[in-house]
């Protein structure tokens, strides 16, 4: 590709992803804010088990935030009732969290929420283009999680 051409590429993929991202930082945002839940908070709530507990850094690790950070999320899931969080019983070094019947419910709620959202805005989309949609989507993952990796050598970290 010409240079030029590969820079008008360049600034329009970054422009799309840019803006992709923002509407999804929004739509978190207005859905997760009528649970009562700031987006970080409902994003760990949906990453822990139904049933089930996961180690901190298990969930550390699962939501790519250093473990300072993941204490202070689940603190105030804690204190909001959603996420109870104990020694492991095999490791008392391990501290375990899971969601109490209130998280169960929100994680529910959440999940079929944000689906919902997602369900009715890609409805549009013609079924013979979705297949097109999510193979270059994830090339264009694939490619910005080399560079990361390349240009900082930390790896993708996504959930």
């Amino acid at each position: 590709m010409e240079s030029e051409q590969l820079g008008d590429f360049v600034a329009r993929v970054h422009s799309l992803t840019s803006q992709l991202v923002r509407n999804h930082e929004l739509c978190d945002r207005a859905c997760l804010a009528r649970y009562g839940v700031t987006a970080s908070q409902g994003y760990t709530v949906l990453r822990l088990p139904h049933e089930g507990t996961l180690s901190m850094n298990e969930l550390s690790k699962s939501m790519g935030v250093d473990n300072s950070t993941m204490t202070r999320m689940v603190d105030q899931l804690v204190q909001k009732g959603l996420v109870l969080r104990h020694l492991d019983d095999t490791d008392r070094r391990v501290v375990r969290v899971g969601l109490t019947p209130q998280g169960r419910e929100l994680r529910g709620a959440l999940g079929k929420a944000l689906q919902d959202f997602f369900a009715g805005v890609l409805d549009e989309i013609r079924e013979e283009e979705r297949s097109a949609i999510v193979y270059a989507l994830e090339r264009v993952n694939r490619a910005m999680a080399r560079g990361v990796e390349a240009c900082c050598g930390c790896g993708q970290r996504t959930g």
